[in-house]
């Protein structure tokens, strides 16, 4: 006679690659960089105004960096960015985290506000460019503005989709041992929706830094858009790159960060939400 144990589905462990996953990543930036300077070295292949050879790239690069104090160098463009992109992430951390919570636990509030978000999110930041050029000026505040309209809608809709997801039997249980809508709220939902409302912040900052590098691209005076932009009107693909370059490495380090601080500040995982139907 068979057991349960005779007939229960057996479980293999899953193949693990030998080394880490930094070391394949290194490894594929590595055949990609070698793929680069194959094509840009073959004669004929790429025109060089097309695809500079990555030396070239980074003696641009430390060209750039020539004088790290003055605004016009690769690390006077990546801090003005850096300052727009923060001003912008702020407003839009402050203002969409509480309106997703009260969109999540206020049905009445929910019902006014989400059709006019739900129309106004859809407008593409780079849309509002040119109304924002008009109130502000081609300014540090239009850029952040830019940066604002990005981060928002992501930061509302990821808070209110984790406070949403709770499960019900804790906020029942919570009322039931007589704790108050505001002590239900701020010590059971929230910090069982915190890991997925930081999750919605990653979104948001990365959302964020790619519209202002948009929008510094068509009205900034300073910045990495700017800077790009720069080398197209110079007929300089070296100086593009390089602008390239510093929004990724600076986009990836953002993210990492904020990967650290999750871990550092929220140990836990949303075990208690909710699973989507």
């Amino acid at each position: 006679m068979s057991t349960l144990a005779d007939t229960a589905p057996v479980t293999r462990p899953r193949p693990r690659l030998a080394g880490s996953a930094a070391t394949y990543g290194a490894g594929a930036i590595a055949v990609l960089l070698a793929a680069w300077w194959l094509a840009a070295a073959i004669p004929g292949f790429i025109p060089e105004r097309v695809l500079p050879s990555p030396w070239e790239v980074v003696t641009r690069f430390g060209t750039l960096l020539a004088d790290p104090f003055s605004g016009a160098t690769l690390v006077g463009h990546a801090a003005v960015s850096l300052q727009r992109w923060g001003l912008g992430v702020l407003a839009a951390l402050a203002l969409g985290l509480p309106v997703g919570i009260a969109l999540a636990w206020l049905p009445p509030l929910r019902a006014v506000v989400t059709p006019a978000f739900e129309l106004i999110r859809y407008i593409p930041p780079f849309a509002w460019v040119p109304i924002a050029v008009l109130w502000f000026g081609a300014s540090t505040t239009t850029q952040a503005l830019i940066v604002f309209i990005a981060a928002f809608p992501a930061c509302i809709i990821n808070t209110q989709l984790a406070v949403a997801q709770v499960d019900p039997i804790l906020v029942r249980a919570a009322r039931t041992l007589g704790a108050s809508s505001m002590t239900t709220l701020g010590q059971v939902v929230l910090p069982v929706a915190a890991p997925t409302i930081f999750t919605g912040l990653r979104i948001a900052f990365s959302n964020g830094w790619m519209a202002l590098v948009g929008a510094e691209l068509v009205v900034g005076k300073q910045g990495l858009g700017f800077l790009i932009s720069q080398g197209q009107i110079n007929d300089s693909a070296a100086t593009i790159l390089v602008g390239m370059t510093s929004i990724g490495v600076l986009g990836f380090a953002i993210d990492a960060l904020l990967q650290r601080v999750q871990k550092f500040v929220l140990p836990w995982k949303p075990a208690l939400a909710r699973p989507l139907e």
